[in-house]
């Protein structure tokens, strides 16, 4: 692997510098990843990418051992591994969230089978902004998704979306409150 690092790098100084530092910080690199992704291929994955934007900014580098180049390896690698998990639980929430793409009729008969109309709508006042407020004008004040994008002065698909959301975490709330 370390050959195909080598060559996105031109300088041949900046190749002695870098082989350095993949021998003496990949072990830390894969030990910071794995702390955040808990997954071995992950946490590989993680560290591959952070080595492939630390050889392509090799001119920032000036020392190959210091506590500054410690340091910005293991960032790298850290912010390599949130995006992956950013990534991976994304999936996993469109997924969720794609199941959610029911008729409004539907959603609420589901809704109302557990929870009166009153804590559905307290509910819905206890979501985050983002989706509060959608749901609150499209659900409570019966407004179309085109009239509250103008009001809100976003797209129509992004209110659309801010209600499916919505209706995941409406879900997640009212299912929460059902184990106490």
């Amino acid at each position: 692997m370390l050959f195909f690092y080598l060559t996105l790098i031109d300088d041949d100084k900046d190749k002695s510098k870098f082989e350095i530092i993949y021998y003496e910080y990949r072990e830390r690199m894969y030990a910071a990843a794995f702390e955040i992704l808990n997954n071995k291929q992950d946490s590989e994955d993680a560290v591959h990418n952070a080595f492939v934007g630390i050889a392509n900014n090799m001119k920032s580098i000036d020392e190959a051992i210091s506590k500054r180049t410690l340091s910005y390896c293991i960032k790298a690698a850290r912010n390599s591994a949130i995006n992956i998990y950013n990534k991976n639980n994304k999936i996993k929430f469109l997924e969720y969230s794609d199941n959610l793409k029911i008729s409004d009729e539907d959603f609420f008969n589901m809704l109302f089978e557990k929870e009166s109309y009153e804590a559905v709508v307290e509910a819905i006042k206890n979501l985050k902004d983002i989706y509060k407020i959608p749901m609150y004008y499209h659900y409570v004040c019966d407004m179309k998704i085109k009239d509250i994008a103008s009001l809100l002065d976003l797209k129509p698909n992004t209110v659309s979306t801010r209600i499916i959301r919505g209706k995941a975490e409406l879900l997640n709330v009212i299912g929460d409150n059902d184990d106490c």
